[in-house]
């Protein structure tokens, strides 16, 4: 079961885990003169547009309940939206110039809070988290002397184009989500024996591991939290 959502302010935060954060980048329409023709049904978005909220799975409403209700989660939830406050507008952006889901501009919430300098022990590094060799293949320069991983422009433009291939070969935002998280390799071979499976298929035959399940059903979930569904 969805939850409802509700309006929540602007950063600084002072609020509960209750609903969709303020968007600050969409414009309230004027209501429609009453003598005004019903508009027609819009199209249904295109898979690389499609409104990420929209997606509906039972792991996806335990992330939300969990974001909602469990306080210490919320608190490093609402921590690493505030740290990402002063990015999100133009990452949005970013994603939006590329067609594709505006709320893809989430993702550093879970890969980094948020921390543009930070690294994991693996070596990954940035808003983004890119390894070494993925930030090069994409674009971005990465040598002792200067580490565009740290960018937080170029980084996110280096990121919109790798989740751009990965939706193109897997025409599934959450077989894509999953694959940024745990390589194209992973998912590819968990894809072997059933080329047309869905992600929830792979995580429900646990060919893809749990903590692939919850990366993707996590993210989704705070996509909801954040910023709602608007067209399903």
């Amino acid at each position: 079961m969805r939850l409802r959502p509700c309006v929540l302010g602007l950063f600084p935060i002072v609020l509960a885990a209750c609903g969709p954060l303020g968007r600050v980048d969409v414009p309230v329409p004027e209501c429609a003169p009453a003598t005004a023709p019903v508009a027609a049904p819009a199209p249904r978005p295109s898979p690389i547009t499609m409104d990420l909220a929209c997606f509906a799975h039972p792991e996806i409403d335990v992330w939300e309940r969990r974001l909602r209700f469990d306080r210490p989660l919320w608190a490093d939830t609402l921590h690493a939206l505030s740290r990402g406050a002063a990015y999100l507008p133009h990452l949005r952006d970013v994603f939006s110039e590329g067609g594709m889901p505006s709320s893809l501009a989430l993702l550093p919430a879970i890969e980094s809070g948020f921390g543009p300098r930070a690294q994991s022990a693996s070596g990954s590094r940035g808003l983004w988290q890119f390894k070494a060799s993925t930030a090069r293949r994409f674009g971005l320069v990465v040598t002792r002397k200067r580490d565009d991983r740290l960018e937080p422009d170029l980084a996110t433009r280096a990121a919109a184009r790798y989740l751009a291939v990965l939706h193109a070969h897997y025409d599934d935002w959450p077989l894509a989500i999953a694959a940024y998280n745990a390589g194209e390799g992973r998912v590819d071979r968990a894809r072997r024996r059933d080329p047309g499976a869905s992600f929830w298929q792979l995580t429900d035959d646990r060919r893809l591991p749990r903590a692939s399940l919850d990366y993707v059903a996590r993210f989704l979930a705070l996509v909801r939290v954040v910023d709602g569904a608007t067209d399903c």
